[in-house]
Protein backbone atom coordinates (compact mmCIF):
# COMPACT_ATOMS: atom_id res chain seq x y z
CA UNK A 1 0.00 0.00 0.00
CA UNK A 2 2.68 2.68 0.46
CA UNK A 3 4.29 1.60 -2.25
CA UNK A 4 1.27 1.96 -4.41
CA UNK A 5 0.76 5.29 -2.77
CA UNK A 6 4.80 6.23 -3.27
CA UNK A 7 4.10 5.68 -7.34
CA UNK A 8 1.17 7.09 -7.33
CA UNK A 9 2.76 10.70 -5.92
CA UNK A 10 5.33 10.56 -8.23
CA UNK A 11 3.33 10.05 -11.18
CA UNK A 12 1.64 12.55 -10.34
CA UNK A 13 4.21 15.18 -9.61
CA UNK A 14 6.52 14.63 -12.47
CA UNK A 15 3.33 13.92 -15.03
CA UNK A 16 4.44 10.71 -16.41
CA UNK A 17 2.22 8.51 -18.89
CA UNK A 18 1.66 5.66 -16.19
CA UNK A 19 -1.75 4.99 -14.99
CA UNK A 20 -2.68 5.98 -11.48
CA UNK A 21 -1.65 3.35 -8.93
CA UNK A 22 -3.61 4.90 -6.13
CA UNK A 23 -6.22 2.32 -7.06
CA UNK A 24 -3.96 -0.23 -5.60
CA UNK A 25 -3.55 1.26 -2.48
CA UNK A 26 -7.47 2.29 -2.26
CA UNK A 27 -8.09 -1.61 -2.53
CA UNK A 28 -5.02 -2.67 -0.47
CA UNK A 29 -7.10 -1.17 2.39
CA UNK A 30 -9.80 -3.72 2.38
CA UNK A 31 -7.83 -6.66 3.17
CA UNK A 32 -6.10 -4.72 5.45
CA UNK A 33 -9.26 -3.02 7.73
CA UNK A 34 -11.37 -5.85 7.30
CA UNK A 35 -8.73 -8.70 8.08
CA UNK A 36 -7.46 -6.48 10.38
CA UNK A 37 -10.48 -5.83 12.31
CA UNK A 38 -10.60 -9.95 12.92
CA UNK A 39 -7.27 -10.46 14.23
CA UNK A 40 -7.85 -7.56 16.89
CA UNK A 41 -11.05 -9.88 17.60
CA UNK A 42 -9.08 -12.66 17.92
CA UNK A 43 -5.98 -11.45 20.45
CA UNK A 44 -8.52 -9.57 22.18
CA UNK A 45 -6.84 -5.90 21.52
CA UNK A 46 -9.46 -3.69 20.30
CA UNK A 47 -10.70 -0.70 22.06
CA UNK A 48 -13.46 -2.66 24.04
CA UNK A 49 -11.32 -5.15 25.57
CA UNK A 50 -8.52 -2.94 26.25
CA UNK A 51 -10.57 -0.41 28.40
CA UNK A 52 -12.34 -4.14 30.41
CA UNK A 53 -8.40 -5.52 31.02
CA UNK A 54 -7.78 -2.10 33.11
CA UNK A 55 -10.74 -3.16 35.77
CA UNK A 56 -9.22 -4.74 38.73
CA UNK A 57 -12.42 -6.81 39.73
CA UNK A 58 -12.00 -10.27 37.81
CA UNK A 59 -15.46 -10.88 37.83
CA UNK A 60 -16.81 -7.71 36.49
CA UNK A 61 -13.53 -8.35 33.59
CA UNK A 62 -14.51 -11.78 32.69
CA UNK A 63 -18.52 -10.14 32.71
CA UNK A 64 -17.10 -7.55 30.39
CA UNK A 65 -15.57 -9.81 28.04
CA UNK A 66 -18.57 -11.66 27.63
CA UNK A 67 -20.46 -8.86 26.84
CA UNK A 68 -18.14 -7.38 24.80
CA UNK A 69 -17.89 -10.86 22.90
CA UNK A 70 -21.70 -10.93 22.20
CA UNK A 71 -21.87 -7.68 20.90
CA UNK A 72 -19.13 -8.48 18.27
CA UNK A 73 -21.10 -11.74 17.23
CA UNK A 74 -24.27 -9.49 16.84
CA UNK A 75 -22.33 -7.17 15.05
CA UNK A 76 -19.91 -9.16 12.41
CA UNK A 77 -23.66 -10.80 11.97
CA UNK A 78 -25.24 -8.02 10.50
CA UNK A 79 -22.31 -6.69 8.87
CA UNK A 80 -21.68 -9.74 6.92
CA UNK A 81 -24.85 -9.88 5.70
CA UNK A 82 -24.38 -6.53 4.63
CA UNK A 83 -20.68 -7.31 3.46
CA UNK A 84 -22.18 -10.44 1.25
CA UNK A 85 -25.01 -8.50 -0.14
CA UNK A 86 -22.33 -6.03 -1.28
CA UNK A 87 -19.76 -8.32 -2.37
CA UNK A 88 -22.12 -10.35 -4.45
CA UNK A 89 -23.51 -6.78 -6.12
CA UNK A 90 -19.95 -6.11 -7.02
CA UNK A 91 -19.30 -9.23 -8.68
CA UNK A 92 -22.66 -9.63 -10.78
CA UNK A 93 -21.70 -6.13 -11.99
CA UNK A 94 -18.31 -6.56 -13.18
CA UNK A 95 -17.62 -3.46 -11.83
CA UNK A 96 -13.61 -2.08 -12.51
CA UNK A 97 -11.47 0.54 -10.99
CA UNK A 98 -11.03 3.57 -13.52
CA UNK A 99 -7.49 3.88 -13.46
CA UNK A 100 -6.18 -0.09 -13.77
CA UNK A 101 -9.48 -1.42 -14.68
CA UNK A 102 -8.82 -4.14 -11.13
CA UNK A 103 -12.23 -5.60 -10.67
CA UNK A 104 -14.05 -4.27 -7.34
CA UNK A 105 -14.86 -7.71 -6.61
CA UNK A 106 -11.38 -8.35 -5.43
CA UNK A 107 -11.48 -5.67 -2.19
CA UNK A 108 -15.24 -6.38 -1.93
CA UNK A 109 -14.21 -9.95 -0.93
CA UNK A 110 -12.40 -9.18 2.44
CA UNK A 111 -15.60 -7.21 3.85
CA UNK A 112 -17.46 -10.25 4.08
CA UNK A 113 -14.18 -13.33 4.95
CA UNK A 114 -13.39 -10.56 7.50
CA UNK A 115 -16.90 -10.28 8.77
CA UNK A 116 -16.59 -13.90 8.80
CA UNK A 117 -13.75 -14.15 10.55
CA UNK A 118 -14.62 -11.62 13.44
CA UNK A 119 -17.90 -13.94 13.63
CA UNK A 120 -15.39 -16.80 13.63
CA UNK A 121 -13.18 -14.98 16.78
CA UNK A 122 -15.98 -13.55 18.52
CA UNK A 123 -17.79 -16.88 19.36
CA UNK A 124 -14.12 -17.96 20.27
CA UNK A 125 -13.66 -15.56 22.69
CA UNK A 126 -17.14 -16.36 23.89
CA UNK A 127 -16.00 -19.59 24.58
CA UNK A 128 -13.13 -18.14 26.49
CA UNK A 129 -14.66 -15.67 28.31
CA UNK A 130 -17.48 -18.48 29.68
CA UNK A 131 -14.30 -20.78 30.58
CA UNK A 132 -12.48 -18.00 32.14
CA UNK A 133 -9.68 -18.56 29.30
CA UNK A 134 -7.68 -15.80 28.20
CA UNK A 135 -7.60 -14.05 25.27
CA UNK A 136 -4.35 -15.08 23.10
CA UNK A 137 -2.61 -11.83 23.37
CA UNK A 138 -2.80 -11.85 27.17
CA UNK A 139 -1.84 -16.07 27.85
CA UNK A 140 1.38 -15.11 28.21
CA UNK A 141 0.17 -12.44 31.07
CA UNK A 142 -1.87 -14.60 32.95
Amino acid sequence: MLLAVTVSVVVRYFNLVLPDAGEIAIFAMAPLTFVGAAMCTYTGTHIAVDIIHHVNNHQVRRLGRVVVALAMIVFGAVYFHTALDFFQTALSSGERGLDLGTPVAVPAFFFPLGMALVLLHAVAELLRAATDEPPPAFEELS
